[in-house]
């Protein structure tokens, strides 16, 4: 992988925060999203090409390890205080304070997966293959963190667990296929940029 973002310290923070506003951005057009037209299926199944593309995109444009860590935090830092507020001081469903912290926590360890595959998978792995496993393995990570804060920190887990799992069958295939896509999309994008 070659890096084509060429910084000192200071310029790949902004470029970590740009990568993680926009990832801000996809979560926040997947929730409306989620809200206004598919209803039944959660935002996750919906968003998964998009968050997989910002975060190879980003692990291969700035060529740091913990990048991918690293752009879930503009998200994370402003949701724990929202997800505080709605689902243990307004309508308290979480088992306790820190769940919130929990939740909060899903993005960058999600993105800590990707860091660790793009770094441990073997350098045999064809260069087109590499980030969409990346991108795949990124997605399922987010996917699995998201089923077990739902089983497990919710006073009532049966609610959120069937709006996640509506239509698994065919919304979990869907999931690591658009995965794989967006993770293959961040390679050609930063290919084609001179990344390599």
């Amino acid at each position: 992988m070659g890096t084509v973002f060429a910084g000192g310290p200071s310029h790949t923070v902004l470029a970590v925060l740009g990568y993680g506003m926009l990832l801000f951005v996809v979560y926040t057009f997947g929730t409306l999203f989620e809200l206004a037209v598919t209803r039944g299926v959660c935002f996750l199944y919906v968003i998964g090409y998009f968050l997989a593309f910002v975060v190879v995109l980003a692990i291969r444009r700035v060529g740091r390890f913990g990048t991918g860590a690293a752009v879930f935090l503009p998200y994370a830092v402003l949701g724990v205080f929202f997800e505080y507020e709605m689902e243990v001081v307004a309508s308290p469903v979480l088992v306790a304070w820190w769940a919130a912290v929990i939740w909060s926590l899903n993005g960058p360890l999600a993105g800590l997966s990707a860091d660790l595959a793009n770094r441990f998978l073997p350098r045999t792995v064809r260069q087109g293959l590499r980030p969409t496993l990346v991108g795949i393995v990124a997605v399922s990570a987010y996917f699995l963190l998201t089923l077990g804060t739902l089983a497990f920190l919710y006073n009532d887990p049966a609610p959120g667990l069937a709006h996640f799992l509506n239509g698994i069958y065919l919304t979990l295939p869907w999931l690591l296929v658009a995965a794989g896509f967006g993770g293959y999309t961040a390679y050609t994008m930063s290919t084609r940029a001179g990344g390599g």
